[in-house]
């Protein structure tokens, strides 16, 4: 972090801004509070909205609640970074996870199927567009690249993180990728012991503190094999070990009934990727689906 004190400090409200936008996210709700007292007429302003039209605030662009509010959207940009956060987007998450609650918790005990449905595809599909507002382009960019290029691929995860890698190593075996899976952990991360720097590991851990895929990842870090972490959004101790992360939303406890939103949000960034290599290189990729589908097609006669 720069030396602040070295220089002379303009005004308070410049010198907590800047420190704001050196820790991004990674800051207490409390220090959000504080800088509360800094805010401008138009900042109150747009404060005041968002308190009593959240549901607004999720579902429009930052130049369509600028209109609402009757400000620019350089003052909404502004006062995001004021409290804390860098991007509009980000705002956007972290307000839907205080507003959302898990589907264990929306259902009640004399809920109709019906109802039950309807809870789900909204919960589900909130949780799609949450997962969409955490990704990086560049980023994802990046990783298709690895998985394009990957002598062979690793991929770790067990319950229903186990269940993501199972339709990642189904995906890129259909398209002649080399990759490898064991429900078994322990073969798993023996295969490991063959991998190269030109190879790539993926692991799948909502909680990242599943010993199987941080095992894996601290043994690709020490032999330079590049990694993609699928987890929760926030900071945790297998960012450090990974060399990308992508990210899903946090709102599903440690104790649930299952894993579902996770789950969802995490296949939907497998078919992001899927898709996007697919792009990369469709003509080899499409010869090599249609041999595919002649061979499991002779099954059917």
């Amino acid at each position: 972090m720069k030396s602040f004190f070295l220089k002379p400090l303009y005004s308070v409200v410049n010198f907590i801004s800047i420190l704001y936008n050196e820790i991004g996210n990674i800051i207490s709700q409390k220090g959000r509070d504080s800088m509360k007292k800094f805010l401008t007429a138009t900042d109150k302003k747009i404060e005041e909205f968002i308190a009593k039209h959240s549901d607004i605030v999720l579902s429009s662009s930052i130049h369509v609640l600028a209109d609402e509010i009757g400000v620019s959207s350089s003052s909404i940009s502004k006062y995001i970074k004021k409290i804390g956060f860098r991007s509009y987007s980000r705002f956007k998450v972290n307000l839907a996870q205080q507003n959302s609650q898990s589907i264990d918790e929306q259902i009640d005990k004399d809920d109709s199927i019906k109802t039950i449905q309807s809870k789900l595809i909204k919960t589900v599909t909130r949780s799609y567009e949450m997962t969409v507002e955490l990704i990086d382009d560049d980023t994802l960019d990046r990783v298709i690249d690895l998985l394009k290029n990957a002598n062979r691929i690793y991929t770790f995860g067990v319950g229903a993180s186990g269940l993501v890698c199972s339709d990642i190593y189904f995906k890129l075996s259909r398209i002649g990728k080399n990759i490898v899976y064991h429900t078994d952990s322990h073969i798993q991360l023996a295969s490991l012991s063959s991998a190269t720097e030109k190879d790539l590991v993926i692991g799948v851990s909502y909680s990242a503190n599943t010993r199987e895929v941080t095992a894996a990842f601290d043994i690709a870090k020490k032999r330079g094999i590049p990694t993609v972490s699928i987890t929760a959004q926030g900071n945790n101790n297998l960012d450090s070990l990974s060399t990308y992360c992508l990210k899903v939303p946090r709102h599903e406890k440690s104790i649930r009934s299952a894993a579902i939103t996770s789950r969802n949000d995490s296949l939907f960034l497998v078919d992001l990727l899927y898709l996007g290599l697919l792009q990369k290189d469709e003509s080899r990729e499409n010869d090599i689906l249609e041999s595919s589908y002649k061979l499991t097609h002779e099954l059917r006669k």
